[in-house]
């Protein structure tokens, strides 16, 4: 897909619904109202909205969408600091609590809000809602977690939000001593295992550290990254660690199941580290560019398949995780190619 043109909305259409988008897929990629609506999701959704309308400030389907999710966000944080996660399809919850990740991954999204957001309206809400979020900040009890967050953080200080610098330093110091405490010569890692989105480990330590103007941090993300990169991307393509076994320290490193989600986190990692052209190796991930010469992209509809199974078969759902990571992708590398053409021009 040529990177100046939009990608298709079709297959995102299909998903979206009253309370956002709908969390997974049947084989045929049909949407299964039955499995209900997340925050996880719906923030990821938010911040996609987030890039669309800020190429179209009046893209209609970016509008409504993100409107919504703004409503699941405060329904989902009406007992606050309690947050919800899961919903029916009926519009109730079903979970007591959010997990760690998913107030995280809801800091990130507000974050971007703040910084990327021209819409008045949507940045009032999403202020609203992070001063909401840092009555919940003892709930960030895992690394992950505290990476979306301090990506959020880093994004909203960007945005002239001051008063989230010491929240950004107080969870970006704490990676930083979790990566101190737990890295080797032979394994530069703040966890024993190499799992999920491993790619916001750097990233949130790459931008915490330039918005804060700590060289302890970015020295910590630029070994993270390496090290990531030498066990997934050390040649001219992608390979995430494979899900569910993941990469235990000491053991073997799974290629199988491999997901989208791993694709833009890398690339997000490359990008904060100002290498456009490794960010471009992980995104065509997307298209083709990985151990079996697969296109996990559905291109004509937009949709994303959840990823290439054990004998390199591609998965033939579609669900939300893995057609946002797609789109996501997209409309981030469509921005870097224009910001790029118009700094040509210049």
């Amino acid at each position: 897909m040529s990177l100046m043109r939009a990608p298709s909305l079709q297959h995102l259409e299909r998903l979206c619904g009253e309370h956002g988008i709908t969390q997974f897929t049947g084989a045929d990629g049909a949407p299964d109202p039955d499995s209900g609506y997340c925050l996880d999701d719906n923030v990821r959704l938010l911040a996609l909205c987030v890039s669309m309308r800020r190429a179209d400030p009046a893209n209609a389907f970016a509008t409504l969408q993100g409107n919504r999710v703004f409503d699941f966000i405060a329904e989902s944080s009406s007992e606050s600091p309690v947050y919800h996660n899961m919903m029916d399809r009926h519009g109730r919850f079903t979970d007591r609590f959010a997990s760690p990740e998913s107030i995280g991954r809801l800091i990130q999204a507000l974050g971007i809000v703040l910084r990327d957001a021209s819409d008045p309206n949507w940045r009032v809400r999403a202020m609203t809602e992070l001063q909401r979020a840092m009555r919940a900040l003892p709930a960030l009890t895992t690394e992950h977690a505290r990476a979306f967050s301090a990506l959020g953080f880093a994004a909203a200080v960007e945005a002239g939000g001051t008063q989230y610098t010491d929240a950004l330093r107080a969870v970006a110091e704490g990676m930083h001593f979790e990566f101190e405490r737990n890295a080797s010569p032979d394994w530069v890692w703040p966890l024993q295992a190499m799992t999920y989105d491993n790619g916001r480990l750097p990233e949130a330590l790459l931008r915490a550290g330039r918005v804060l103007a700590e060289s302890a941090l970015l020295t910590s993300g630029e070994r993270e990254l390496d090290f990531l990169a030498r066990v997934t991307q050390p040649r001219d393509m992608f390979e995430p660690i494979g899900a569910p076994g993941w990469y235990p320290r000491g053991g073997e490193r799974p290629y199988y199941a491999q997901q989208p989600l791993e694709a833009l986190a890398m690339m997000d990692a490359w990008l904060a580290d100002g290498d456009v052209p490794r960010a471009r190796i992980a995104y065509e991930w997307f298209l083709g560019n990985n151990r079996d010469e697969l296109v996990v992209a559905d291109l004509p509809s937009g949709g994303c398949r959840d990823g290439i199974d054990d004998g390199g078969r591609l998965n033939s759902c579609m669900g939300a995780e893995s057609t946002l990571a797609y789109l996501q992708a997209e409309w981030t590398m469509r921005h870097v190619d224009l910001e790029t053409a118009w700094e040509s021009w210049l």
